[in-house]
């Protein structure tokens, strides 16, 4: 009778989980859909079990044996929910259904008389036992390998500190509670399969009760946690702002930004982005110093307005607008400085002692040596040799 009532009652929370999330998608396109998903299908089983067993309703009956195989498609949707928490995409890739081949694969063999005493069934539910264990395991070893290169030991990270510190944190939260669940869930199989019972992985359902309810409980008390790492950037930016307004020190980090109203706008359009992004100026321009001074973007040479902008998680249109009102010099210009004053700091720290000035140039994103003698010139007004000179002259 606990059990059930634990079952109906994680059901619930679970619905109420989901009215929450279905609120944060409404007023945000970038939800992910993938933790929908998931929590939809989990909390839709508790619920059918607890309400049965409970005696609330006799139309849907708790599922066990073949179809419960349905179940796995939990392991590649949280694969997937990692997988778009990092990048994003508003649109769904019909290549993701190739993470339900082995799932249909499982079922026929288990359905199929002709399969059932085949070569690769030959074992019956160790068999299942075997196969479950090893697609458990291989999606577990995929998020680990996506979290820890992407965000769990990542050093150059271009995204404010504060989100990123959120987002590591729910995502190491999350993947120790899939560990834990994982084990769990086989512990309750190989439990089946040892006393002949049918396999629903029920067995230790209790356990598996918790470890949901500790996801269900985070996302209500932390909502935010809904957010990818692009889009809850942008949100923060606001909010630092609105913190540098409260202590009155709007200032920029580099003359070269116009931080003042401009209304010498040429269409309707950048009239609209105006009004969307003037409170924004200011973290924006110390965002983008910050990737020059810091992260080196520049070394990229494909960096572009388009770049800069999927690195802060803000739309393409707000750093065009950044830099044709409220910049003293155009983007080309700007990057050519960043990549100029970069190359500088690579010659004062002995970077030419062991590689040459065309190694420089590259390094620092030109495309060859001519571009990056002509830029280093118009910017310094000496020769990259010159400089050294005088630089050596002067030490």
């Amino acid at each position: 009778m606990i059990e059930s009532f634990l079952f109906f009652f994680t059901g619930i929370i679970g619905m109420v989980t989901i009215a929450l999330m279905i609120t944060s998608y409404k007023s945000n396109p970038f939800c992910n859909a993938f933790l929908l998903l998931i929590i939809i299908i989990i909390s839709f089983r508790f619920l059918v079990d607890g309400s049965y067993s409970l005696g609330l309703q006799d139309v849907l009956s708790p599922d066990k044996g073949p179809h419960s195989l349905f179940y796995l498609i939990i392991a590649p949707s949280f694969y997937l929910y990692h997988k778009n928490l990092l990048f994003q995409s508003k649109t769904f890739n019909l290549k993701d259904f190739k993470h339900l081949v082995f799932i249909v694969f499982l079922f026929i063999i288990n359905t199929n008389p002709y399969l059932s005493g085949s070569f690769i069934f030959y074992f019956g539910k160790w068999t299942n036992f075997i196969l479950i264990t090893l697609f458990i395991s291989f999606y577990l070893i995929l998020i680990f390998k996506l979290l820890s290169k992407n965000i769990w030991f990542k050093k150059d990270v271009l995204v404010h500190s504060t989100h990123f510190r959120l987002v590591k944190n729910w995502t190491l939260y999350l993947f120790i509670i899939n560990v834990l669940a994982a084990i769990t869930l086989l512990a309750s199989i190989y439990t089946e399969v040892r006393s002949q019972s049918t396999i629903s992985g029920k067995s230790m359902a209790v356990l598996l009760l918790v470890f949901w309810l500790f996801i269900y409980f985070k996302i209500l008390f932390s909502p935010e946690i809904l957010y990818g790492l692009p889009i809850l950037n942008k949100k923060i930016l606001k909010f630092n702002l609105q913190d540098e307004e409260n202590k009155q020190t709007i200032e920029s980090t580099n003359s070269n930004w116009i931080l003042h109203l401009n209304h010498d706008k040429n269409n309707d359009q950048d009239l609209k982005l105006q009004e969307k992004i003037m409170h924004h100026i200011v973290s924006y321009s110390k965002e983008v110093d910050k990737l020059c001074k810091e992260e080196y973007i520049f070394r990229n040479p494909k960096a572009s307005p388009t770049y800069i902008a999927d690195k802060l998680g803000v739309p393409t249109s707000h750093i065009v607008y950044l830099f044709k009102y409220h910049s003293k010099i155009s983007f080309p210009e700007y990057r050519m400085n960043c990549r100029i004053k970069d190359s500088i700091h690579l010659m004062e720290n002995g970077y030419l002692k062991t590689n040459t000035m065309e190694s420089l140039a590259y390094k620092t994103g030109f495309s060859s040596y001519n571009p990056f003698f002509n830029s280093f010139k118009k910017v310094t007004s000496l020769s990259p040799q010159d400089y050294l000179k005088i630089k050596k002259q002067s030490d």
